[in-house]
């Protein structure tokens, strides 16, 4: 959806406690469905469903975490940044600011602390 969200999209993906809760458990560091599932105190199948709403909202980005055993995570990490919805001159107006960082930074970030 990227910048094509619309405002009812984006009001009813925040009205859900689990894509709030997965919002916030990724905007400091990415993290895998396991670990938002457990974080979260849900189900996996819940985040999977909440992480794909947000994630063709454009307000998760999916990444690649590697691990020392060779294998890799996929992980997710939240792309927002700011919602502000205004009433002026008789008019509704949504702006949405995505993070300028990308996932790549943020895996680096993360990957420099091991």
């Amino acid at each position: 959806m990227s910048d094509e969200s619309d405002l009812e999209t984006v009001v009813g993906l925040l009205d859900d406690e689990y894509a709030r809760a997965i919002l916030t458990a990724t905007c400091e560091e990415p993290r895998s469905v396991s670990e938002l599932s457990e974080e979260c105190e849900s189900s996996m199948t819940t985040i999977y469903r909440r992480v794909e709403r947000l994630s063709d909202a454009d307000l998760l980005t999916e990444g690649t975490r590697p691990r020392s055993d060779g294998h890799h995570d996929t992980v997710y990490a939240a792309n927002l940044d700011r919602v502000e919805i205004r009433l002026r001159d008789g008019e509704l107006r949504f702006e949405l600011d995505r993070r300028s960082a990308d996932m790549a930074d943020q895996l680096t970030r993360l990957w420099g602390r091991f």
